[in-house]
């Protein structure tokens, strides 16, 4: 088994082998588009191929995070994609000592090398190979609600709480208008701003958001969906609902492979009572079905970390993913401990 650098790849073989081979929920986060995302914030990224018997088995990004003294580690977000062909426990954690063995010589500054791979259990054996540490906390939302788009726009708001449905109905009778956009204006984008704030407010002074940094490089960097996107790319949409003429609500939602993903939205605290989130969830599903997409994924839950959002994302009845969290090949375990107190005292 080696490991190969993915630069002579294109974006379109790697989004492939992501999209064949990840499940449904989370995939976006492994994209070619993502990486370059990630770049343009700054960030120093690799992607890699591991090869068996020249065939591909899986495909990861690290992303590179400095630490002190010339020090950092790596995180692999969402990964790595393991090719579906590979289910046994002993070929997964397989994989996981090459790129071990491989990232200790590769990167003789990494304090650690943080892995994500997108599976529902650890790989009974995992936690006692040398090296290998399970943190208590994740990056990533382990837990996701999704909703399977199979069935007709009937079935599927049939399967909704029926205080979802009554909403639905109350949002068309108040006036809700949506519009999809393809480009956010100056304008559209200070709207936002203004209803992130609202949001944050309405929260108790919490700030779930990423940075300003963070939106503009989404929307520089991620195609909208009928621009420069291409077919089996990551592309972005957004949605927008007005009510008595204000912006009152806004979605970023992205699409990729088979599945639409809800990734931030921020409404204005005076139209709550025009029910215009769950419209706008409702037309992002809607679109996505009429387009053949399988899955609208609602994107992470916590009751502890959100309770309010994870209750109202719950009412869509969905399914629930679970996804195991992170697994850390530690390099330098006196700086690795060093860095997990640190770490536990400033969020303490």
């Amino acid at each position: 088994m080696i490991i190969k650098d993915a630069a002579s790849e294109n974006k379109y073989e790697w989004d492939a082998f992501v999209a064949e081979n990840y499940p449904p929920i989370g995939a976006f986060i492994s994209t070619w588009e993502w990486g370059e995302f990630q770049q343009n914030l700054g960030r120093k990224i690799d992607r890699y191929i591991v090869i068996e018997n020249n065939v591909r088995v899986a495909a990861f990004t690290v992303v590179h995070f400095d630490l002190l003294l010339g020090l950092s580690y790596g995180y692999i977000p969402r990964g790595p994609v393991i090719a579906s062909s590979v289910t046994k426990p002993d070929e997964i954690i397989s994989i996981f000592k090459t790129i071990q063995a491989w990232a200790a010589e590769k990167f003789p500054h990494f304090v650690f090398l943080r892995l994500e791979p997108p599976l529902s259990v650890w790989p009974e054996g995992l936690e006692g190979q040398v090296g290998f540490r399970i943190p208590s906390y994740y990056v990533q939302p382990r837990y996701n609600a999704s909703i399977s788009l199979s069935g007709s726009e009937d079935d599927i708001a049939a399967s909704f709480h029926p205080s979802t449905r009554s909403n639905l109905h109350r949002s068309e009778k108040r006036g809700v208008r949506v519009e999809t956009k393809t480009e956010i204006t100056s304008d559209d984008y200070a709207a936002f701003g203004l209803m992130m704030k609202d949001t944050i407010e309405r929260n108790s002074g919490k700030n779930a958001y990423p940075s300003d940094a963070y939106f503009r490089s989404l929307l520089r960097t991620i195609p909208f969906v009928g621009e420069k996107s291409g077919k089996g790319t990551l592309s972005l949409r957004a949605y927008y609902g007005y009510h008595e003429g204000e912006p009152a609500s806004a979605h970023l939602v992205l699409f990729f492979g088979k599945t639409a993903t809800y990734l931030y939205g921020a409404s204005r605290t005076d139209h709550l009572s025009s029910k215009v989130d769950t419209y706008l969830h409702w037309t992002a599903l809607r679109e996505a079905k009429r387009e053949g997409f399988d899955h609208y994924d609602l994107g992470g839950i916590d009751h502890d970390k959100w309770p309010t959002l994870t209750d109202f994302k719950r009412q869509f009845r969905g399914k629930e993913t679970v996804y195991v969290g992170n697994c850390d090949i530690v390099f330098r375990p006196a700086l690795y401990r060093s860095y997990s107190f640190l770490r536990k005292f400033r969020h303490l």
